[in-house]
């Protein structure tokens, strides 16, 4: 295999990070805002707890932006202050003394300013800080906060930093007819002429950038995990589709608890759903979900909310009840974060799917590693917080997770996790923690494993070749991977499966060295030899396999096998019986993953027949869109056709608007009308109204 070029950001151009060295250790935050909705601004009050933690302070720092500090007073004394560049310099009374335990009041005014993202290296989301939302068709009029990854400093002043956690008090004064939100428990509410005020408690430690505040019209429907209060804020308009994508909280709650091994760690659990978004964001007791999630019974094939449920739900633990002691062991949120959700869709779905939950996890880092750069997992180099969060720690993390857990074994897994979560409750561990308490469940060192994983960039790249001869069977394997910080050579613990006629024989080894040669006495020659057959291996393998061999990996291996195989069979197509293969897969394979597959391949092999057969037998969505654009491929004039007939029935979006993306390519102007309609209805994420706007407008350039 040729050595794999990646990207070309030099990620070590960035600036160098050690840990955090505080002057003070925040113990609570009690934070008042009045909300303004109908100038787009508010006014605050922050009264902040903090712990000296070093001797003759001349000032005391804090993280503030966006907003104008007014009064800075200790008890009845006012302090001088100076505010600039994101800093609030404060001059105390006297000096302070080691350990002792002070509160300042700071009052502010935002002004009528917001924070432009894109100033902060946030350019995908539109609010950082507190922002302001008119009505639109997809969302009321509302407000909200947006915290991560230091968005706290825009409304509150704060030591913005995950290191430094505090017990906070969240009091909003909004317009009688809106609710609010906050992290915690609702202790107090009260509606005084035309405002309302609602006081929010969390009397546990917490990140700021966890911190959460959204105001608006919400609508809440109140459900329970038990003894735990849970609840789910939608729009009014989104009450009859809500509990399709938070029904199954209370049993991803349940199903994390026994993973982990750790109860629900937090008094509540809501879930509210916000505009600014595409996923979510995993504020302590009160995740905020982008609106998307909501959808009605026909998207729920194709746009599911449990995996982005059960993603920020595992970071109830994994990021909130515990939290990286720096902005560069994210992996301790993310990778947790997202391995949780590769877990419950295993669970929840099967076996198939989890596989191909994490070969998807698996394509996503691969195409960072290619087109982006190449970096360890814990990376101190970077110019802003949010450079850490990246397809390395989410996607590549969870197949890190998933390879540990091969390794340890299943209950050393699960009693880490509790270990750890248990010992670091409400702190900042950094990942030597997570190694250690790794090392000591499993009762030996298995650093290697974190060195060449987490503490190193890239992944294997193999060359296999194999070779029967005289009884013998001989595979080389030769790591190829080269790059900044990867390893030379890993250590991997492999499984081997070699296919013959009627039986399948399995052999194990360890890889440790840049070439390695295995052989095994075998009295028939293979016919397929596969490498990591059960897919636990992050890696990437340039194997030539027979044609015969492809055709039994088509046939007999699991769901990715018989995927890889149904497009390396691309070479052999005029073959009749390679063509028979294919079709026997796209109309018949178990998985879906494999019929897309297969289809993919067949543009010149099927008749209009076949293809009309094969998209009124096809239940999946994802097959169905592939038939259409094949067929249109294939036979323009018969799928435009039965497009026409079919668009308005189909019961998939996605399909549907592949359909009207086609018509553009095949359709007649006097097609256009029929397109039209489909501009105005509701689709998720206007997959179908974008399709046609832009179908639409190409057929009447013609």
């Amino acid at each position: 295999m040729a050595n794999c070029m990646f990207g070309q950001i030099d990620v070590y151009d960035r600036q160098y990070h050690t840990e955090p060295d505080f002057d003070i250790d925040v113990q609570h935050y009690d934070i008042s805002i009045q909300i303004y909705d109908h100038i787009k601004s508010f006014t605050g009050q922050t009264d902040i707890t903090f712990k000296i933690k070093k001797p003759n302070i001349a000032s005391l720092k804090l993280d503030v932006e966006t907003v104008t500090i007014t009064n800075v007073w200790e008890g009845e004394q006012s302090l001088n202050f100076k505010q600039k560049k994101g800093i609030l310099l404060i001059e105390p009374h006297g000096i302070p003394q080691l350990g002792e335990v002070l509160t300042y009041r700071i009052q502010y005014d935002s002004k009528g300013k917001e924070a432009d993202p894109s100033r902060y290296n946030m350019g995908g989301v539109k609010v950082l800080g507190i922002g302001f939302f008119d009505e639109t068709e997809d969302n009321p009029q509302l407000v909200q906060s947006h915290n991560f990854p230091t968005g706290a400093r825009h409304w509150f002043p704060s030591n913005d930093h995950p290191a430094d956690k505090a017990t906070s008090r969240i009091t909003t004064t909004v317009r009688k007819d809106w609710k609010v939100l906050a992290n915690g428990l609702l202790t107090h509410e009260v509606v005084k002429g035309d405002s309302a005020t609602f006081t929010w408690d969390l009397n546990l430690p917490n990140s700021t950038y966890l911190y959460v505040m959204v105001a608006g019209p919400f609508e809440v429907i109140q459900d329970y995990h038990g003894d735990i209060p849970i609840a789910y804020w939608v729009y009014p308009k989104d009450v009859p589709h809500a509990m399709r994508s938070f029904g199954r909280t209370s049993e991803i709650m349940a199903f994390l608890e026994d993973e982990y091994g750790v109860p629900f760690p937090w008094p509540k659990m809501d879930q509210i759903t916000i505009p600014g978004i595409g996923g979510g964001a995993e504020s302590t007791t009160a995740t905020i979900l982008g609106h998307n999630t909501i959808h009605d019974a026909k998207a729920d094939k194709d746009y599911p909310s449990h995996w982005l449920v059960a993603h920020e739900a595992a970071h109830q633990w994994w990021g909130d009840y515990i939290t990286m002691g720096n902005w560069h062991h994210a992996w301790l949120n993310e990778s947790f974060g997202t391995y949780g959700e590769y877990l419950y869709s295993a669970h929840s779905k099967g076996y198939d799917e989890g596989q191909i939950n994490l070969w998807k996890k698996k394509q996503s880092y691969f195409r960072e590693y290619r087109n982006r750069y190449s970096r360890p997992m814990v990376h101190p180099y970077w110019d802003w917080p949010n450079q850490n969060f990246d397809s390395h720690i989410y996607p590549r993390g969870a197949a890190v997770l998933h390879m540990l857990r091969q390794v340890i074994g299943e209950a050393h897994m699960k009693g880490f996790q509790k270990g750890f979560l248990t010992e670091f409750a409400y702190g900042n561990p950094k990942s030597s923690d997570l190694f250690r308490v790794v090392n000591e469940t499993v009762g030996k060192d298995v650093g290697w494993f974190f060195d060449q994983w987490v503490m190193s960039a890239g992944h294997p790249q193999l060359d296999i070749h194999t070779e029967w001869k005289d009884g013998i069977l001989t595979i080389w394997i030769d790591q190829t991977q080269s790059g900044r910080n990867t390893p030379d050579a890993y250590k991997l613990p492999m499984d081997i499966d070699l296919y013959f006629n009627n039986r399948v024989e399995r052999k194990s080894i360890w890889v440790e060295g840049r070439q390695t040669v295995h052989r095994f006495h075998t009295k028939y020659e293979p016919i397929l030899v596969r490498v990591d057959p059960d897919n636990h291996l992050l890696i990437e393998v340039n194997q030539e396999k027979t044609k015969a061999g492809l055709l039994l990996q088509l046939k007999k291996d699991n769901v990715i096998g018989r995927r890889d195989a149904a497009l390396a069979l691309s070479p052999h197509h005029p073959d009749a019986k390679v063509v028979k293969a294919l079709k026997r897969s796209a109309f018949h394979d178990q998985s879906w993953f494999v019929r897309e597959a297969a289809l993919s391949q067949l543009k010149d092999h099927l008749s209009e027949a076949e293809w009309m057969r094969a998209y009124k037998r096809e239940n999946h969505s994802q097959p169905r869109r592939t038939i259409i654009s094949q067929w249109t491929k294939a036979y323009p004039r018969s799928a435009a056709e039965m497009i026409r007939n079919q668009l308005a029935d189909d019961d998939s979006y996605i399909v549907q608007a592949e359909m009207i993306r086609q018509m553009a390519r095949i359709g007649e102007a006097s097609d256009i009308p029929m397109l039209e309609m489909y501009i105005a209805p509701w689709s998720p994420r206007k997959i179908v109204r974008n399709a046609a706007i832009k179908s639409v407008a190409t057929m009447k350039e013609k």
